[in-house]
């Protein structure tokens, strides 16, 4: 759709009004003594959609900010500006086409909460079922391709002046975002992600571990959906963004609500029978409910990313290099991903990831993929947007441990889940290889990755019999 001319200047005169608000002259209001995380969350509420995306983001970043800045950024995450509930059921109703008694028995007016593209409400179907309706913002749409333009045209500008910026192809990256966004505006493809994630997530897979919570996906009542609205399974619990209400229920276990959670997204990372591998792509506090005795639900399917097969095990394998410290597996991984000479690359490359395998000892997987991908960029060579979108759902995770887990990160979480399938591919090796291949693919192992071998040498003298398990774990695969 074409805009008239007059918007989009409209719109870049506002932001920079906004922005000289908060950033500049508030100093001279009474916003003075505000620390710059409520200033960015006033602006970004003020500017709308796209500035609130940025925002949440940031707000799980606390590897860029100040952990206070994160917090206050956190209120984006379902405490934005609210609609009036007046204007929530003229939508509904315009919707259907009918009042809002015809659909619904009860309505809480109050929001559960209100967020960037959307605001949701407790109600009741009319045979009495509990369910939860998502209704999108008036003017969403058309606030969102104005600001696209916007950021496009800053791009374009940023590029050229800036060569790192050309190298990262910053302007394919703001129409990633775009693409990425308007999946969350678009309600139709959200209800399929609704079914496509809760089919492909399975927190009680044969074999999750048992010291764990069980996990709920919510299913939509697909004949009450609409262009935008829609109505899906009400879970009652509480989001993780709200800490202290959590921390005054006794009858819930928000730590293991955390590890419930992230296990089940590395479990599905780490499946072998998808042609596409779907994951969260915007796993923020208030996305995901802690529930009752540190079970976990997820109640947002807008953003969803995909990897191929391919890709899945691309990411799969370097994880499994980093977790091993294999320094020249990375290297020939990294070669293979970005499509570079190996033997070209890797005496150049090989310094950096000496570092690299240094910082990843105290790092969660974020820091793995997007310090991967600095080294990319430092060096000119190109990579796949794929790792970004991944090692950013990872920073997300990163966060949300470290939220609630300090001095935690997703490897401490993972551990036992990276051992297992160390393990079980030594011991496919050991079940399909040649018994000479295996034995000199052993002693190199030995020698690149002692850490590791020593810990299955633990874990089978603790446990004998676990052995016998994971040999028929690795022989079913």
């Amino acid at each position: 759709m074409a805009w008239p001319s007059t918007k989009v200047p409209r719109r870049a005169f506002e932001i920079v009004r906004v922005c000289a608000k908060y950033f500049l002259f508030h100093k001279f209001t009474s916003r003075r003594k505000e620390g710059l995380g409520k200033r960015l969350k006033r602006a970004c509420e003020e500017l709308g959609l796209a500035f609130v995306k940025i925002g949440q983001i940031l707000s799980m970043r606390y590897d860029l900010l100040p952990r206070e800045d994160c917090e206050a950024l956190q209120g984006l995450l379902d405490d934005v500006n609210p609609i009036p509930a007046a204007t929530i059921v003229r939508i509904i109703e315009v919707e259907y086409g009918v009042p809002l008694d015809a659909v619904f028995s009860e309505f809480d007016e109050t929001p559960l909460g209100s967020a960037s593209v959307s605001q949701v409400h407790k109600a009741r179907t009319r045979d009495g079922v509990a369910v939860a309706v998502k209704v999108k913002r008036p003017g969403a749409d058309a606030k969102f391709a104005s600001d696209i333009v916007i950021l496009k045209s800053l791009a374009r500008i940023g590029m050229f002046f800036s060569p790192t910026l050309r190298h990262v192809r910053a302007v394919e990256l703001v129409r990633y975002f775009e693409r990425w966004i308007r999946q969350d505006l678009d309600f139709v493809q959200e209800v399929r992600n609704i079914k496509r994630i809760k089919e492909q997530y399975r927190f009680g897979e044969r074999n999750f571990r048992a010291d764990l919570g069980k996990g709920v996906f919510i299913a939509p009542f697909e004949n009450l959906c609409a262009a935008n609205v829609i109505v899906m399974d009400f879970v009652d619990g509480i989001p993780m963004n709200r800490k202290e209400e959590l921390r005054t229920r006794a009858d819930y276990d928000v730590e293991k609500s955390v590890r419930t959670y992230v296990n089940a997204a590395m479990r599905n990372w780490f499946r072998e029978d998808n042609d596409v591998y779907l994951f969260q792509a915007d796993p923020h506090l208030s996305n995901i409910l802690a529930l009752p005795h540190g079970d976990a639900a997820n109640v947002d399917c807008g953003l969803v990313s995909e990897l191929s097969r391919r890709e899945a095990v691309q990411c799969k394998r370097l994880i499994m290099a980093v977790y091993a410290r294999n320094l020249e597996d990375i290297l020939r991984i990294a070669a293979e991903i970005t499509g570079t000479d190996y033997p070209a690359y890797a005496p150049v490359l090989r310094p950096d990831f000496v570092r690299y395998l240094e910082q990843t000892r105290h790092e969660g997987l974020g820091f793995w993929f997007l310090e991967f991908v600095r080294i990319m960029v430092k060096h000119r060579i190109k990579f796949p947007l794929f790792l970004t979108t991944f090692g950013r759902t990872n920073v997300v995770l990163d966060g949300l441990i470290a939220t609630y887990l300090p001095g935690k990160s997703t490897l401490d979480i993972l551990g036992k889940e990276l051992r297992r399938q160390a393990i079980k591919e030594m011991i496919a090796n050991v079940v399909g290889g040649d018994w000479l291949g295996v034995a000199y693919a052993l002693t190199e192992k030995i020698k690149k990755s002692p850490r590791l071998v020593t810990k299955v040498i633990d874990r089978y003298f603790e446990d004998p019999l676990r052995a016998v398990r994971d040999f028929a774990e690795a022989v079913r695969a």
